[in-house]
């Protein structure tokens, strides 16, 4: 396992915001060694994703390369390899990093995704699909400029491929999935919604993001398709910022 530890200034940055009364802030910021215990972050959600363990039962994996040339069999290092993997994974970053999908993102369960202490942008290309899937964190990343991809061939699990229909552009697409936290995120400009949760897609919390850039952001908090063929989709949404403002390219 490779330890990575964030810039100096970036950590002097984070422990600045410890004591401000949000209560998922506070559980990991003020922690003075939280970049040596990441996976204690999973414990910090609260809302109907408080459970959402994503891969803190799992190993620690680096993200080293920021390509994306191959969905079907992507290399060890990308942020794909990682994704697809069967068993509990926490996945860091090297370094900053700016991703250009080319494919949509296709997750399995037990993961997290942790951009704390980089930079880590995930945009100009498709977005990341959660379906039939459990226990999923992602934290401090920014996802723009998302547009269709496809139709392509796209693994969607260690030992399965098939061909994908084209991805409508969105950045989250949770279908049929359950015990999802969101949070920390930038999202902005995406050709259809930022996150769209459906198909009896169930305990989730969205929480201190920031929404912009996008036509379909409300006041009220995000642009989140709340639409359940099979009932009430609990979806815990805590303070975040929006923004509605003319798209343009994220600079």
């Amino acid at each position: 396992m490779k330890e990575i530890l964030p810039r100096n200034s970036e950590h002097r940055e984070l422990q600045e915001w410890c004591n401000t009364g949000n209560p998922i802030d506070d559980c990991w910021r003020c922690d003075p060694n939280w970049e040596q215990n990441r996976q204690a972050l999973a414990d910090c959600a609260i809302g109907f994703g408080k459970n959402a363990a994503g891969g803190k039962e799992g190993q620690i994996y680096v993200v080293t390369d920021d390509s994306d040339d191959d969905a079907v069999n992507p290399r060890n290092g990308t942020l794909r390899w990682g994704v697809l993997q069967a068993e509990p994974l926490w996945i860091i970053f090297e370094r900053d990093m700016k991703i250009q999908l080319q494919q949509e993102l296709i997750m399995m369960s037990y993961k997290t995704i942790d951009g704390r202490g980089y930079n880590v942008h995930i945009a100009g290309g498709a977005g990341i699909t959660i379906q039939y899937i459990q226990n999923v964190i992602v934290h401090s990343v920014h996802i723009y400029d998302c547009v269709p991809t496809g139709p392509a061939m796209v693994r969607s699990s260690p030992d399965h491929f098939g061909e994908r229909g084209q991805s409508d552009g969105s950045a989250f697409n949770i279908f049929n999935s359950s015990e999802i936290w969101l949070d920390h995120l930038y999202l902005a400009n995406c050709a259809h919604l930022l996150i769209g949760a459906i198909e009896a897609s169930t305990y989730i919390t969205i929480s201190n993001n920031y929404f912009t850039q996008h036509d379909m952001v409300p006041t009220t908090a995000t642009s989140i398709n709340l639409r359940n063929f099979y009932g009430f989709v609990p979806i815990w949404i805590l303070p975040s910022l929006s923004l509605c403002t003319s798209p343009h390219k994220q600079k």
